[in-house]
């Protein structure tokens, strides 16, 4: 078996909005946010954040429980994850095979860390189910039900999520508002994507030497409707105060319009070249 992908550098973060698919019907939605979660994963994005697009919460709910649901290893779902109806469809959404997500037989992309679940106490010892015959027990103040990363060895341990060297899936959150997520991201190179955007074939050298230096990158798209120019006008900001650079990732694009997915795929494509 070939060795895990390790975690990128810069870390990558990835600004959705809370409408992306919101014109579609509920299973098409569930599709089309398989892929993003896919692009994600073969990306190795660590981190999505999902901006409120003219207050709509429930898209934001929608789209961050069908990602979290994509990016938990099977064997933990029934677990963690409550049945409710914006998993409906989550059947149609494709298998990540991602490093954390071991494969039918058991056998693990990376076979020193197992994601596992807390089922059971006695005294400073859990049990934690890993996904194999049986749980793994190691000493840790992890409460029932709660989701651990075990490190497998002769004596098994529960780290820090951070602390495994491969690329472990993303998690999802929530913000307020687009400036909001360019706020609290903490990212040193903050790119804005747009067809308005400069040209990525002018600024490949120097957006290759920013990256190079930085620890935390984050790429916002824009919604189905509109793009990242109108959103930030409507939250009073200018689009470059708040980012380093608006960028055109698809220069002479073929189709009149490009989907937000289709963007996604094709700028984390370019990043994944040069970062």
């Amino acid at each position: 078996m070939r060795e895990p992908p390790p975690r990128p550098r810069p870390t990558r973060i990835v600004a959705l909005p809370s409408s992306l698919f919101a014109a579609d019907p509920p299973i098409v939605r569930a599709i089309k946010t398989g892929w993003v979660a896919r692009a994600l994963t073969v990306f190795r994005v660590e981190e999505v954040i999902i901006y409120l697009d003219r207050g709509d919460r429930k898209g934001a709910t929608y789209l961050r429980d069908l990602l979290e649901y994509a990016d938990t290893p099977q064997y933990l779902r029934k677990r963690l994850i409550p049945k409710k109806a914006s998993l409906k469809y989550a059947g149609v959404l494709p298998p990540l095979r991602a490093p954390h997500h071991p494969t039918l037989n058991g056998r693990c992309f990376a076979q020193h860390y197992r994601e596992g679940v807390v089922v059971k106490r006695l005294g400073d010892r859990v049990w934690v189910d890993v996904g194999l015959k049986e749980p793994v027990v190691v000493r840790t103040s992890a409460k029932l039900g709660q989701r651990v990363t075990v490190q497998m060895a002769e004596k098994p341990r529960v780290v820090p999520r951070s602390e495994v060297p491969y690329y472990w899936g993303y998690s999802v959150s929530i913000a307020e508002s687009l400036r909001e997520v360019v706020e609290t991201s903490d990212a040193d190179v903050r790119i804005a994507t747009s067809r308005l955007g400069q040209d990525i074939r002018a600024l490949l050298r120097p957006l290759k030497e920013s990256l190079k230096a930085s620890r935390r990158l984050l790429v916002a798209f824009g919604a189905h409707d509109r793009g990242l120019w109108e959103i930030a006008r409507e939250e009073d900001a200018s689009l470059d105060e708040l980012f380093d650079y608006v960028i055109n990732f698809i220069p002479h694009q073929g189709s009149f319009t490009v989907r937000s997915e289709e963007a996604l795929w094709a700028t984390l494509s370019i990043l994944n070249t040069i970062a």
